[in-house]
Order: C-alpha cells, then sequence, then structure tokens
C-alpha cells in the first residue's frame, strides 16, 4: 500500500509539476515543455500527454511560427499538392512560404507529415530571424554532414544557444527532431538576449 501510495504520489506531483502525465518533473525538457505550453507555442496531443519523444512535422514546426508571429491571414496560397484546403496549418503553410521561412519541395509538395530534421529546425528558425550573420565558431564533429543550406543556421543558432549539440561533440543533422527537443529549441530561441519577433507577415515580411 505505502509503494502503490508513492508511486501515485509521483505520478500526480508530475502532473502538478506541468501538466503532463508522461513528462516526468525532473525530465530535462520538463522546464521547456511547461514554457511552450503555458505561452501557447505547442499543445498538448492529448489532455494530459505531450508524447515528448514523437517527431515535429513541417507543418507543426510552420503552425507554432505562424502563432508566435501574431497569425496574420492573407497570404497568397501556396497551391501544395499535399496541403488541403481545409487543413488545420493551411494558412500557416502558405504564410511560411510566402516569406520564405519554410519552402517547399519543388515537385508541388510541401510535405506537411514529414518529420523537421535537427538542421531544417535550425535554418527555418534562422530564416525566421531574418537570416542574422554569425561567426563561424567551434566546428561540430560531425560539420561535413550539415547541408550547405543549413551551415550558416547552424553556426548562428550555436552562438546564440538556441541548438545544442549531442554527446561527442556532434550536431546529429539529419535526426529528426523531437517534440521534447523542439520545445527546448523553441524556449531557447524565444528566451535569448534581445529576441525580437521579427515581421513577417505576407506583405513586408523578410
Amino acid at each position: 500500500v505505502c509503494m502503490l501510495l508513492s508511486i501515485q504520489t509521483a505520478a500526480f506531483a508530475a502532473v502538478n509539476d506541468n501538466g503532463f502525465l508522461d513528462v516526468p518533473a525532473d525530465a530535462w525538457y520538463a522546464g521547456a515543455v511547461a514554457y511552450v505550453h503555458d505561452n501557447g507555442l505547442m499543445n498538448g496531443t492529448g489532455a494530459d500527454t505531450f508524447e515528448p519523444q514523437t517527431t515535429t512535422s513541417r507543418a507543426m514546426l510552420a503552425t507554432i511560427l505562424y502563432r508566435i508571429s501574431g497569425s496574420s491571414a492573407g497570404a497568397v496560397s501556396a497551391n501544395f499538392s499535399d496541403v488541403a484546403a481545409d487543413a488545420y496549418y493551411k494558412d500557416a503553410v502558405d504564410w511560411a512560404a510566402a516569406n520564405n521561412i519554410v519552402s517547399g519541395y519543388g515537385n508541388g509538395r510541401f510535405g506537411s507529415n514529414d518529420p523537421v530534421t535537427r538542421e531544417q529546425i535550425a535554418a527555418i528558425l534562422w530564416r525566421y530571424a531574418g537570416r542574422p550573420a554569425a561567426g563561424a565558431g567551434q566546428d561540430f564533429s560531425d560539420e561535413t554532414a550539415i547541408a550547405a543550406y543549413a551551415a550558416d543556421a547552424v553556426d548562428w543558432a550555436r552562438a546564440n544557444g538556441i541548438v545544442n549539440g549531442k554527446d561527442g561533440n556532434r550536431f546529429d543533422p539529419q535526426c529528426n527532431a523531437t517534440r521534447a527537443e523542439v520545445a527546448a529549441i523553441l524556449r531557447n530561441y524565444m528566451t535569448m538576449d534581445a529576441v525580437e519577433v521579427p515581421d513577417n507577415s505576407a506583405s513586408g515580411g523578410k
């Protein structure tokens, strides 16, 4: 009985701390999950679940940045073949494409449900921030595996503490980003020194 009460107490403590049964209060990403949830950047996948180890899709990331920007409607439709007119992310995708933040694959597809990789999220946030300059800094041990389109973005993300490396000084660029990682990256971006949300409206965005 004592053991059962102890387990139940721990479970309720986790829920009270961050609102999600599957986010332990002592998890490295718990604070980030609480931040993105409290600030309306990421919702749970259920009433009390966040699913931290599942991946984040390109459409989801576009939607998150669209929310940060103020969800201004009116962007010209990008007419992607895999983005339905009634999809919840339709306005976000049109906005992201119009502002060159998240582009399609060049064959009429946006890749809505494709997982976003670590180098992709660095590049997307870099574009959203206005493509700021950053010194080369210290190279990751797998630097040569980073795609050319994301090289400057990764340098910027590392210099500003937005995307951290993994064991062995690896960036692991093609690894799909989990929801926990995306939560941490978003919190790092939103709380970095002097961060400003750029004006990325379709009529005058960067």
